[in-house]
């Protein structure tokens, strides 16, 4: 028995042994060949094939938090690459779907829909392929699911894919790893800005700037890069002040650098400034660029406060010009009942257009007849057209006795002579 349990135990640390070691060894071979994806990504992103570089380090992505976890700090570098290249996939496909509709004409869209009515039409279709027609629609369905899923995919993948390497060095304190903190947070900023989500990715740039400016010399291409960034958002939103304030710390940070590199290239001796040439070259071209964003923004600083004056004097000119009375009559608020008004004796035909109060009296002079007045009379003088006694009667018996008292006259005349 004692020698059952010892070769038992025996086989049980044999055992053991070789699951450790091929363990280990598993191990090195996923970090080995995600090192190796990592390398052939980043050549793909360097050639300019996107997609082909999203899909190495997505593997790479899905062999590391297989093997260590989502938030292990081997996933880092795997993720961050991945977000980043999730990025510009996404750009590449809002500017070819931008275009996407150009060119299409407009009768072919129309065909498909007569021939698509032509099916439903038909009672022979609705008869025989019910069934076909229900399995198509199935297969439809799960085929617009599956376009949806590639259409939400990419830039909320890259926030995603960002959000874990943020993680993942945002929790070291090491030099290397903030300022890779500081560079996830601004590909955090361009994703918001992307997005449209303009308030998220201030506060990316932000931390992305806190961190630099920590670690970083004053001289630093990144953080000219960041305060470019920070300019640019800033636009969008039309905070010029706050813009052309992060335009000019871009200039500042590059004419600095230029400076560093001028000095380098003026102590090194033949090739060895090549690198420094290049660079010298590349920042040149940039000013020019930020400063006409200098411009653009002061433009637009102007416009905006051109705009506000005229608002704001169109506000105020129909606050004072308002001709309507106050609640309760109070004549303190109305700028017509502040004119004064001369009374009927002394008022001259040179009167002011805004004294109008003899037009109104005028004008109330008829309303104050009653209606039923006017229809008293008009019945008063149908009964005396009826009944012959209308004022016309009356009118002839005058003429009549003015004409006998005439000749009355006339034939006093007469007897005299």
């Amino acid at each position: 028995m004692p020698e059952e349990t010892a070769s038992a135990s025996t086989a049980e640390s044999m055992g053991v042994k070789p699951c450790s070691s091929s363990a280990a060894d598993s191990s090195v071979d996923v970090t080995e060949e995600a090192k190796k994806l990592i390398g052939t990504g980043n050549r793909h992103l360097v050639m300019g094939d996107v997609v082909s570089a999203v899909s190495v380090f997505q593997e790479a992505c899905a062999m590391l938090a297989e093997k260590y976890g989502d938030t292990a700090d081997e996933c880092g570098e795997a993720f961050f690459l991945c977000g980043k290249a999730l990025l510009e996939l996404a750009r590449m496909e809002n500017t070819v779907l931008g275009n996407a509709l150009e060119g299409v004409p407009e009768e072919s869209s129309e065909e498909g829909e007569k021939q698509n009515d032509s099916k439903i039409e038909s009672a022979d279709n609705l008869d025989d392929d019910d069934e076909d027609d229900d399995d198509e629609d199935a297969e439809g369905d799960s085929k617009d699911k599956e376009s949806e899923e590639d259409e939400v995919g990419n830039l909320q993948l890259a926030w995603e894919m960002l959000e874990v390497a943020k993680v993942i060095y945002k929790r070291k304190d090491c030099k290397e790893d903030q300022l890779m903190a500081a560079q996830i947070y601004l590909k955090l900023g361009e994703v918001g800005a992307e997005s449209g989500n303009y308030s998220q990715a201030l506060e990316d740039f932000n931390e992305c700037l806190t961190l630099q400016l920590k670690h970083l010399p004053s001289h630093s291409r990144l953080l000219a890069e960041t305060h470019y960034q920070l300019g640019t958002t800033y636009s969008y939103t039309a905070q010029y002040s706050q813009a052309i304030e992060h335009f000019s710390k871009s200039i500042k940070v590059i004419e600095s650098r230029l400076a560093m590199l001028q000095e380098a290239i003026d102590k090194a001796e033949g090739a060895e400034a090549a690198k420094e040439k290049t660079e010298l070259e590349e920042l040149k071209l940039l000013l020019p660029e930020i400063t006409e964003k200098i411009e653009d923004a002061k433009e637009g600083q102007r416009t905006a406060a051109v705009a506000s004056e005229a608002i704001h004097q169109t506000l105020a000119g129909a606050s004072t010009s308002s001709a309507f009375p106050a609640e309760n009559g109070d004549p303190s608020s109305s700028s017509a009942s502040q004119i004064p008004v001369k009374p009927a004796d002394g008022a001259s035909s040179s009167k002011s257009a805004s004294d109008i109060s003899h037009l109104v009296r005028k004008k109330r002079k008829p309303d104050e007849e009653s209606p039923k007045k006017d229809s008293d009379a008009k019945k008063t003088k149908q009964e005396t057209s009826v009944n012959g006694s209308d004022d016309s009667g009356h009118n002839g018996n005058g003429v009549q006795e003015k004409m006998e008292q005439e000749s009355a006259n006339s034939s006093s005349v007469k007897t005299s002579a």
